[in-house]
């Protein structure tokens, strides 16, 4: 009577196949076992990677609409908060700044206008990760002040990339100020 194999058996047996000494058929059934093992785990490797694709394939659109629905109440609940509250308090605080006499009121003004402009192209679904590429996804078609809420990005961005050596005048401030108010008038925003 043979003793059973145990796992020294297969090690000895593995060290034999890989130094070349001769092995009978017989004794290779490990190996055999291997190559089953290793085509089962192909195959439920390629079974779930199908039923991963599928599931996120299927979850994806009703993400996108739950995003879309979610996006819609906010905007809902934010304008009748408006509503009942008169004017947006953000917008008062930058029209305040507005009125201020220095350059900084003027460019803290402009900075928190812009950070309300996202606030706001975000509530309204314009995709993107920033207001740059939020406003290069809109069409005038339905985004009438385009081009006004551009101009008064640009200056925006002038602001944060040249800081204090970029001269602000008055008219300046007041210019891009008014086209923020326009394009949120639009939307309804303040």
């Amino acid at each position: 009577m043979t003793p059973s194999p145990n796992f020294l058996y297969y090690i000895a047996k593995a060290y034999a196949i890989i130094s070349g000494q001769s092995v009978t058929v017989s004794e290779l059934w490990l190996e055999n076992m291997i190559t089953y093992v290793e085509w089962v785990a192909l195959a439920s490797s390629v079974i779930f990677l199908g039923l991963f694709v599928y599931y996120r394939l299927l979850t994806s659109g009703v993400e996108d609409e739950m995003k879309k629905k979610r996006l819609a109440e906010e905007m809902a609940l934010h304008t009748e908060t408006q509503k009942a509250a008169g004017k947006n308090p953000r917008w008062l605080a930058v029209e305040k700044l507005a009125e201020g006499t220095s350059e900084s009121d003027w460019r803290r003004a402009i900075l928190e206008a812009d950070s309300m402009l996202h606030d706001l192209l975000t509530l309204r679904g314009f995709a993107g990760t920033d207001i740059g590429e939020q406003l290069r996804g809109a069409n005038k078609t339905n985004f009438g002040t385009l081009d006004l809420a551009w101009e008064a990005h640009r200056l925006r961005n002038k602001i944060a990339h040249e800081g204090e050596s970029l001269q602000i005048t008055e008219r300046d401030a007041q210019a891009t100020i008014d086209q923020y108010r326009r394009v949120f008038e639009e939307f309804e925003y303040i």
